[in-house]
């Protein structure tokens, strides 16, 4: 026989124990694939919401025929990190321009989806049993999942690399192998280039490693190598930017419109007729970009798009400045308070789907934020699981302050809910532990009084 046929054999061989050990989980993830692929057909390949999802398309396109990263324009942009428009340029050059190219998309987004659920299944096995793992699949089949599933938006790749992220991370503080590592540095890398808000995980990895006692003289090389290599993408990167923006700009100049929308929301902030955008916006503009504009005080075409988010961005400090001025009480509450709470209990579903409404999920919503305070209560009590949850605890916090920090828009909310997730799976391990601490005092207490 060839060693090509017994590697096949080999193969062959470990996959039926492998779906044995794991077949609650595989036929769950059957249904969670069945129940996407229902959606498409209703929903229809070519459904979008005919907003970022466009955007996206276009831009994909555009770095196809051109080579350039550019999104809402033709010219150059770093207003996005560019792993959207890298990986649609990929699907263009395999499947065209037509209806495969969008069942292609939709399929390998559902793909996604279906993966992510797989991965916060496995990752809940590393700290509880495995039935725990399958009870934090089954939220994947709420119909804001499966409906975003459907989008060509950020979300369903960026829920999958940071869930990989956290998983290869825990791994890494149980095993110590350079393979989890590699497999924590290529999520985060595939992260990155999908929202530019995760670049900060690998300090989060950092202390939750030290905290585990990780050795440290290996965790000092991964950091260069961690540094090596996203320096290898921000570098050349920036230098792009520099050159066409004349600024250094290692990842976006995105955030300024969230951050301007975001001054509106919350208490006590300042009404535009109270405020002089022409002297502290307007002429700062025109004189900090002067070379960004023509003779007749009009922005270059192709630069528009970039002085409109530096406006906003400009526009957005001098309205929190005026706002902490005037009050300061109010600032505080709406950017530690009002704004993270909106996120929080925020999920992203704009189509009703198999007549479930908007309203129908905010139940499951707050059943999912209770279920998750009830999680880090028990990891403190029992002190078990205590590391693992209050890394999640933090890394979910953190990217929710972030978030808030800008605007706090429910969408933002769906790509963080895994760590939810999984924190939920560890809760169940936990409550009946709590639950069998319970039966353990009573039967004690009573043996005690029949004594």
């Amino acid at each position: 026989m060839s060693k090509k046929n017994k590697n096949i054999r080999s193969l062959v061989k470990n996959i039926k124990p492998f779906c044995l050990r794991h077949k609650p989980a595989l036929i769950i993830l059957l249904l969670l694939l069945t129940v996407r692929l229902i959606a498409m057909y209703f929903l229809g390949t070519h459904y979008s919401v005919e907003s970022d999802d466009i955007a996206y398309l276009d831009s994909g396109l555009e770095f196809l025929r051109t080579g350039v990263v550019s999104i809402h324009e033709a010219g150059p942009s770093a207003q996005i990190m560019p792993g959207m428009t890298f990986l649609l340029a990929l699907f263009y050059a395999v499947f065209g321009e037509g209806r495969l190219l969008w069942f292609a998309l939709k399929l390998f987004w559902t793909l996604m989806g279906v993966c992510t659920a797989w991965v916060v299944y496995r990752t809940v096995c590393l700290f509880a049993p495995k039935w725990c793992g399958i009870a934090a699949m089954l939220p994947f089949f709420r119909v804001d999942f499966i409906w975003t599933d459907n989008l060509i938006l950020t979300e369903t790749p960026f829920l999958l690399a940071l869930t990989c992220m956290v998983y290869f991370t825990f791994r890494m503080a149980r095993y110590g192998t350079w393979g989890d590592f590699a497999g924590t540095l290529a999520a985060y890398m595939a992260g990155l280039l999908l929202k530019a808000n995760i670049a900060l995980y690998p300090l989060f990895a950092l202390v939750y490693l030290l905290a585990k006692g990780y050795d440290r003289k290996l965790l000092f090389r991964q950091c260069i190598v961690v540094t090596c290599v996203a320096g290898c993408f921000i570098v050349p990167w920036s230098i792009r930017n520099y050159v066409h923006f004349h600024a250094f700009i290692p990842l976006t100049y995105g955030a300024g419109n969230p951050m301007l929308l975001g001054t509106y929301q919350g208490k006590g902030y300042p009404e535009d007729d109270d405020l002089d955008y022409g002297t502290n916006v307007d002429a700062v503009i025109k004189e900090q970009y002067a070379e960004f504009f023509r003779e007749d005080g009009t922005v270059q075409p192709e630069y528009e798009r970039y002085i409109s988010l530096r406006r906003d961005a400009l526009q957005a400090k001098y309205r929190q400045k005026m706002w902490i001025q005037w009050n300061f009480k109010d600032f505080l509450y709406s950017y530690l308070i009002l704004k993270p709470n909106i996120l929080l209990n925020g999920y992203f579903y704009w189509k009703p789907l198999f007549g479930v409404t908007w309203e129908d999920i905010v139940p499951l919503q707050r059943l999912d934020g209770y279920l998750c305070i009830f999680t880090v209560a028990a990891a403190l009590i029992l002190k078990r699981k205590r590391a693992p949850v209050i890394f999640l605890t933090l890394t979910y916090l953190a990217h929710i302050y972030i978030y808030a920090a800008t605007y706090a828009f429910e969408r933002y909310n769906a790509s963080l809910m895994t760590l939810r997730f999984i924190m939920i799976g560890i809760g169940w391990s936990l409550f009946i532990q709590l639950l069998e601490r319970g039966i353990r005092s009573v039967r004690t207490f009573e043996g005690g009084e029949t004594a």
